[in-house]
């Protein structure tokens, strides 16, 4: 694990003491989580609109493809390939055979 240093505001500061305190965690691990959180949430945003791919989501957020689609069903978030998409993918698979 590599060591950053960054400067936080006071309001993000107090999050991180609330949510540590709430966990009885560290405050350096409540960081983590709150960022972990954060990623997921960012990868989240970017499938469900369309920029990113289930692949590439679940690498940004560090969780395997089945944890990043079970992050997007409960969320609401259906698949973003298009039917050209899954029509190549079929193509492709065909070839293989």
């Amino acid at each position: 694990m590599k060591t950053k240093t960054i400067r936080l505001p006071e309001e993000i500061l107090r999050g991180i003491s609330y949510r540590a305190e709430m966990e009885d965690i560290e405050e350096s691990t409540a960081i983590r989580k709150l960022l972990r959180e954060g990623l997921m949430e960012y990868a989240t945003k970017l499938y469900r609109d369309g920029e990113i791919s289930l692949g590439e989501a679940a690498t940004l957020s560090g969780v395997s493809l089945r944890k990043m689609l079970e992050t997007l069903l409960n969320k609401g978030i259906r698949g973003n390939v298009t039917l050209n998409q899954q029509r190549k993918s079929l193509e492709h698979a065909k070839k293989l055979k």
